[in-house]
């Protein structure tokens, strides 16, 4: 798991994000295309720090938020139901509840880094899904982002919250020319005060970018149809967004 969000650190991360991300934004995308499908009950894994659960608790009709992290889940319920929460791994989470709608935003595709993580995964929502359910998620689009880090091997985001200034230094390089889709980030995060500025935590994790082919065969080989692949940018990185359906 992400140190980010399995540490102390995870206050800093429901703290930065919140300057980031357009949760309202965020959740008006998804809700949107759940909408179109009808769908009346969600869940939602990878559920973090419950920013959009709040949302589709409110304004539909069943929500389960599902996340690994119990650091996560402890900031989430102090803002949800705690009974709408739930401990778990997106490869072999299992319910007896069935959803209409399955989702995972936030790039958690990211740590999927094998092709058996990824089809365990999608045949763990298989089973979550009601007949003609959808699964919606978001990916780190390699075709931009590889490019992009060999312009840009260290960035720096900024964001300010409760009156106060954050940055994260990041650096990033793939980890090996045979597999290069497997990307090595290493990130310092840092408040400044007037004294100076406060190193907050340390973040070392590989994460993985995909191809739009690649999940779309990924995808079909777990008995979903793929609907749609909407591109779209965030504070970060360029991402897809996959519509699919369980056929």
């Amino acid at each position: 798991m992400n140190s980010l969000y399995a540490t102390e650190l995870a206050q800093v991360y429901d703290t930065m994000y919140q300057s980031f991300i357009d949760y309202r934004k965020e959740y008006l995308f998804y809700s949107s295309l759940c909408e179109k499908h009808s769908s009346k009950s969600v869940i939602e894994f990878a559920c973090g720090s419950g920013n959009l659960a709040q949302n589709f608790i409110k304004n539909f009709e069943s929500y389960l938020g599902i996340d690994l992290s119990e650091d996560m889940l402890k900031i989430a319920a102090s803002k949800v139901d705690p009974s709408l929460l739930e401990q778990g791994d997106m490869r072999n989470f299992k319910t007896e509840m069935k959803f209409d709608a399955a989702i995972i935003t936030g790039r958690s595709t990211s740590y999927l880094t094998t092709a058996l993580d990824f089809q365990n995964t999608l045949n763990s929502i298989k089973n979550l899904l009601n007949d003609g359910g959808i699964l919606l998620f978001d990916c780190i689009d390699g075709s931009k982002f590889l490019p992009y880090i060999k312009q840009n091997p260290t960035v720096v985001h900024k964001a300010r919250a409760k009156e106060t200034s954050y940055y994260r230094k990041t650096s990033w390089y793939s980890k090996t020319s045979s597999n290069p889709d497997l990307i090595a980030w290493h990130s310092e995060y840092f408040k400044e005060t007037k004294g100076g500025d406060i190193l907050l935590g340390i973040d070392d994790t590989v994460f993985k970018v995909f191809g739009q082919e690649e999940v779309k065969r990924l995808l079909a080989n777990c008995g979903f149809g793929t609907i749609n692949v909407l591109e779209r940018k965030t504070y970060a990185f360029d991402t897809f967004v996959i519509e699919a359906k369980k056929n």
